[in-house]
C-alpha cells in the first residue's frame, strides 16, 4: 500500500518545493524577511522526495518488457485516453495558443502589468502539462531500442549519475532548491538580488523567469521517475526510454544553464554590492 503511494507522495513534495519555491521569487520585493512558512513547506518538499524515493528504493518491482504493466491489475489505463489526446495536440495547441493570445492582448490593455505578471505562470503550466502528455505516450520502436549511450567512459559515469529513472534528485530540482535558498537567505542577511524585473533586462531572459521554467523541468523530470517505478493518476507504470531522458538533457543545457550563469552573475553583483 506505502510502496503504491510513493509516486503520489513524491509529486505531492515536488509541488510543495515548486509551488512554494514560485511564490518566495513572486514575493521577493515584498518582504523584510520571508515567514516561516516558506522555509518549512520548502523543508517538507524536500522530505516528502527523499521519503518516497526510499520506499521505492527499498520496495523495487520488475516492469514488463514492452515498457507497461501487465492488465492483470484490473481498471482502466488512461495512457489510452491522453494518446488520443496527444493525437489532436496540434489542434488543441494551436487552439489553445490563439485563446491565450487573445486573453492576453485585452489583459495588457486594460492591465500592462498584470499580464506581465501572468506570462511566467501561463508559461509554466503549460510547459508541466507538455511535458506530462509527452512522457505518458508510448514510444515508436526505434525510440525503444535506440542506442544512445556514449563511447567515452567519462560521459557514461555522468550519465549514470543523472538519470532520472534511477533517482528524482535532478539537476532542475537541485538548481531550482539552491536558487530559493538564495532568495531566503538574502533576506536573511540583508543583501538584495537585482532581478530586472522591470525595463530591459542584460540578459537574455530575467532570473524569475528562468525559475519559472525550470519549476517545469522540475516536474518533467519527476515524471520520468514516478512513471518509471509505478502507476500515477490511473495510468500504468512503464518503462522510460533513454531517447526520452536524452530529450530532457537537451533542454537542460539550455534553460538550466542559462538560468544557473545569471543566478550566478546576480549573486556575484548582490555580494560586492551590498557591503
Amino acid at each position: 500500500m506505502i510502496r503504491r503511494a510513493a509516486p503520489y507522495i513524491l509529486f505531492i513534495g515536488l509541488t510543495c518545493i515548486v509551488v512554494d519555491g514560485l511564490w518566495i521569487v513572486e514575493h521577493y520585493d515584498t518582504y523584510v524577511t520571508y515567514p516561516a512558512e516558506a522555509f518549512i513547506y520548502l523543508i517538507l518538499g524536500l522530505s516528502l522526495t527523499l521519503a518516497a524515493h526510499l520506499i521505492i528504493l527499498f520496495g523495487q518491482r520488475q516492469v514488463t518488457p514492452n515498457g507497461i504493466n501487465s492488465k492483470a491489475e484490473g481498471g482502466k489505463n488512461h495512457r489510452v485516453f491522453l494518446q488520443k489526446v496527444w493525437a489532436d495536440g496540434e489542434k488543441l495547441a494551436n487552439r489553445a495558443f490563439l485563446i491565450l493570445l487573445v486573453f492576453f492582448i485585452l489583459l495588457a490593455i486594460y492591465d500592462f502589468g498584470l499580464a506581465i505578471r501572468l506570462l511566467n505562470p501561463v508559461i509554466f503550466i503549460g510547459m508541466t502539462g507538455y511535458w506530462f502528455l509527452e512522457i505518458v505516450q508510448e514510444e515508436t520502436e526505434d525510440q525503444v531500442t535506440a542506442d544512445l549511450e556514449p563511447k567515452s567512459r567519462r560521459v557514461q559515469d555522468l550519465l549514470k549519475r543523472i538519470d532520472y529513472r534511477t533517482h528524482p534528485f535532478s539537476i532542475p530540482l537541485i538548481l531550482f532548491t539552491l536558487i530559493v535558498f538564495t532568495f531566503l537567505l538574502s533576506k536573511q542577511f540583508g543583501f538584495t538580488l537585482g532581478l530586472e524585473t522591470s525595463g530591459n533586462p542584460y540578459y537574455v531572459m530575467s532570473l524569475p523567469s528562468g525559475i519559472f521554467i525550470t519549476g517545469g523541468f522540475v516536474f518533467a523530470c519527476g515524471f520520468i521517475y514516478i512513471f518509471q517505478h509505478g502507476d500515477f493518476l490511473g495510468i500504468r507504470q512503464a518503462k522510460q526510454s533513454d531517447y526520452k531522458v536524452m530529450r530532457l538533457h537537451f533542454f537542460e543545457i539550455i534553460i538550466c544553464g542559462s538560468t544557473f550563469f545569471i543566478w550566478l552573475l546576480i549573486l556575484v553583483v548582490a555580494l560586492f554590492t551590498s557591503y
